[in-house]
């Protein structure tokens, strides 16, 4: 496995940053090219190169003027006013960034607002219908610990649909879907039906395990995959005190660009467990301090960040998966081994991406972890869920990927729309990868019961 993305350590020249930062594009792109006509070292090229990329992705991402976000923000909630704005968009609750010398925000702006803020949310012009998946994570949970164990059957189908209007006939298409690996939690896998037939399936073990398609194109070809599996979760209710003196060091290790010891990570997680030397308790702080101060956010692509961890930290933000990276990080800069875990949340209603974490303890071996459901239960005041997800997961998840930045197999020819995990799949052309607006993904829950 090769780490291809190192070059995002490296910095950008100074006067490209600062177009950067204020947004002028046009320029920046007009700068990197300046660079890449000159003799720079290989590495730099690489960087600028990507950062012409990551420049497209931030102006996809961020679509949304003041005026348009004022507007769409009042069409949506009951006397909304411009001084809100200005107070969300200070709290980081409404994410925004500088193109062409203007604030842009964030294409989930308001769908983040409402998430994390009840108010809001009861000031909603029209209401959201009771979310039946909420009662029945929060009765699974409490059943679970009353319990020790649940388990689930769940069967998911899942799939890209090419836009009829800009498919292009008769050439190849490169397509990689997400499917559930083996796992601890994951049992008799099983898959049921595909689109088309599979020119590979990954090993049960891989570690981003796929099914691979290449097709010539028809005309809004839909590829999909549907499978079956069982979740199997058992209650850990871990006591510091039976923590053994001996604990590993595998898992421990730098993982560039993301996983990376930079002294600003490296002092806060210090800072973070202080004196305290029990393994489980300076993993619990780690936690603590994330759910405690780390805002849930949608985010920006993935690949528009240059360091996922320190991003979280610095701003006090993030969704799961930058919950979980942070995590992750802390935890091996101070020696616990921890990995990442990730795919889909998948219960009788719904089914959506999530990711999560793991870290090892002897004697209890691998714990999960999930600071943004946990953050989540802590801010609707629910203790007892907030110290589940210290040590434990529901049974609603659907495990695709056990490491974070890691290679398909086989290979994709260009970048990836996400290079570091894979929950709705990928998809390219022997000449280039498809952009956004010439797909759409889905998933969809087909069965969920209790076993």
């Amino acid at each position: 496995m090769m780490n291809k993305l190192k070059f995002l350590t490296v910095d950008l020249p100074e006067d490209l940053k600062n177009t950067v930062y204020f947004g002028d594009f046009q320029k920046s792109q007009k700068l990197i090219d300046i660079y890449l006509k000159r003799n720079i070292p290989d590495i730099l090229k690489q960087r600028l190169i990507f950062e012409r990329g990551r420049i497209e992705r931030l102006k996809e991402d961020y679509d949304f003027t003041y005026e348009s976000a004022l507007n769409y923000a009042q069409s949506k909630i009951k006397n909304f006013t411009k001084e809100e704005l200005e107070f969300l968009k200070d709290e980081r609750y409404a994410d925004w960034i500088y193109i062409n010398g203007k604030i842009m925000f964030h294409h989930r702006f308001l769908e983040n607002i409402v998430k994390v803020n009840s108010d809001f949310k009861s000031r909603l012009i029209q209401k959201e219908e009771n979310s039946s998946g909420s009662s029945l994570l929060n009765k699974t949970v409490k059943e679970i610990i009353e319990k020790g164990e649940k388990k689930y059957f769940i069967q998911v189908m899942a799939g890209i649909k090419l836009d009829k209007e800009l498919s292009r006939i008769g050439e190849t298409v490169n397509v990689h879907l997400p499917i559930p690996r083996a796992a601890r939690q994951i049992k008799d896998i099983k898959i049921l039906s595909t689109s088309h037939k599979a020119k590979y399936i990954s090993p049960l073990q891989y570690p981003q395990r796929t099914i691979f398609f290449e097709e010539k194109v028809k005309g809004g070809d839909t590829f999909f995959v549907e499978y079956s599996y069982e979740n199997h979760i058992k209650y850990v209710n871990p006591d510091p005190s039976k923590v053994s003196a001996y604990q590993p060091n595998f898992c421990t290790e730098e993982w560039p660009p993301h996983i990376r010891f930079t002294p600003f990570l490296v002092s806060l997680a210090k800072e973070i467990v202080g004196k305290e030397t029990n393994p489980l308790l300076r993993a619990r702080r780690i936690y603590d301090y994330i759910t405690e101060n780390i805002q849930y956010s949608y985010m920006r692509q993935y690949a528009a960040i240059t360091n996922i961890p320190e991003y979280c930290a610095y701003n006090q933000k993030g969704d799961c998966g930058v919950q979980a990276i942070l995590f992750i990080t802390l935890c091996r800069i101070i020696g616990i081994p921890a990995k990442w875990q990730s795919g889909l949340h998948v219960d009788p209603y719904s089914a959506g991406c999530h990711d999560w974490a793991e870290f090892y303890v002897e004697p209890y071996g691998w714990l999960f972890a999930d600071p943004s459901f946990g953050g989540g239960a802590l801010r609707n005041n629910d203790k007892e869920r907030w110290n589940f997800y210290f040590g434990n997961l529901d049974p609603f998840r659907m495990v695709a990927n056990s490491d974070f930045h890691y290679d398909f197999y086989p290979e994709r020819k260009f970048l990836r729309h996400d290079p570091y995990d894979n929950q709705v799949g990928e998809i390219e052309y022997s000449d280039r990868p498809l952009k956004s607006n010439e797909y759409k993904t889905f998933v969809k829950s087909v069965e969920v019961h209790e076993i």
